[in-house]
């Protein structure tokens, strides 16, 4: 039976609830952005161009790659399910814990499913151990997540390669928070696409644009094929007009608002990371706009019914139980209240 399990959901319950359970940029859509979507409302009479040829032209600017190699569709998840639906792999890897969509999908094809598990004692960080696996079992298709989700660790580019070239499948790597990472270099695998015509690259304007209700996402490859088959295995019109203006009007000259962004979650997020501290709480990982930590059962209870503050629970996660928690990086006046909700737990505790 279909059950969501994503965050973001609780605004529609309670409209006075202070929603951290997604990980949407705090500073909200660009400025101007109404201007933008007045402008786009004359061309929604018409069909929206399918190839979204000035979009991928927009994105090949901003990533530095051919737009040949670039798809676009309604979202991250859309493109995952329009992949496991062409592929159709019969064995896949995935990491436990990591995004639930990738298993999703390729239950809708049947597929057998091989769970690595990613260990507390590691941090839930992914170590060269994967390889012997990847070697052994031969899969169609590998999901990797980098910077993991809900964990916020990171994968080094190093790691990810020597994944290449021993995988005789698709290695499918999800950099949707990879552009809140400063100076990502070492993590983005953008450098191996013409080297490895099995590597997929899936990006999304939800996060880091703060595009959620748009639906906006694509993904990179050198495989020719792959992307043409992307297109036939799913709806014409994968994009809507008034998101291909939004994704080339955020692309634009758009520095300041991602370097504004990045200044503006790391000082956020350190204030809440410190307060969480002084619960003697764990915090893991957590290199993008969320915190990962690992504090006590029915925390995200109390601060639910007390405080009309939702944080996600994590324990629907495989390899993770319900002490575990991701916290989103909200505007400073929301995570204020946070902040002073955990203090009054703080004093109750002690």
């Amino acid at each position: 039976m279909y059950k969501y399990e994503h965050g973001g959901n609780e605004v529609f319950k309670n409209k006075n609830i202070i929603d951290f359970s997604a990980n949407i940029n705090p500073l909200g859509l660009k400025e101007n952005s109404l201007y933008v979507l007045k402008n786009a409302l004359d061309k929604s009479v018409f069909y929206p161009d399918n190839f979204s040829t000035n979009l991928r032209e927009a994105i090949e600017d901003y990533e530095n790659i051919n737009k040949d190699y670039i798809f676009c569709s309604n979202g991250a998840s859309d493109i995952i399910f329009r992949f496991v639906n062409y592929v159709k792999p019969k064995k896949a890897l995935i990491l436990a814990p990591t995004f639930a969509d990738y298993e999703r999908a390729l239950k809708t094809v049947n597929c057998e499913i091989y769970k690595h598990i990613l260990l507390e004692d590691d941090d839930f960080n992914l170590k060269d151990n994967i390889l012997n696996i990847v070697q052994e079992q031969q899969f169609d298709v590998i999901f990797l997540c980098n910077p993991n989700n809900p964990t916020g660790q990171l994968i080094e580019n190093g790691l990810i390669e020597k994944v290449l070239e021993i995988s005789n499948g698709y290695v499918f790597v999800d950099e949707c928070f990879i552009d809140f990472i400063k100076d990502n270099n070492n993590y983005t695998s953008k450098k191996l696409i013409d080297k490895y015509d099995k590597l997929i690259i899936l990006k999304a304007f939800t996060k880091i644009f703060a595009l959620a209700g748009f639906r906006l996402g694509y993904c990179i490859t050198s495989n020719l094929k792959t992307i043409e088959n992307l297109y036939f295995y799913g709806a014409d019109w994968p994009v809507s007009t008034f998101a291909q203006e939004m994704g080339i009007y955020c692309l634009k000259d758009c520095n300041t608002y991602l370097k504004e962004s990045l200044d503006y979650i790391k000082i956020e997020k350190n204030k809440i990371i410190n307060i969480l501290k002084k619960l003697n709480f764990k915090i893991i990982g957590s290199n993008a706009n969320y915190i990962f930590f690992k504090g006590f059962k029915n925390f995200d209870k109390i601060l639910y019914e007390k405080y009309n503050i939702c944080i996600r629970n994590c324990g629907n996660y495989t390899n993770l139980s319900d002490e575990y928690f991701r916290i989103g990086i909200y505007k400073k006046e929301q995570n204020e209240k946070l902040i002073n909700a955990i203090k009054e737990i703080e004093k109750v505790i002690k």
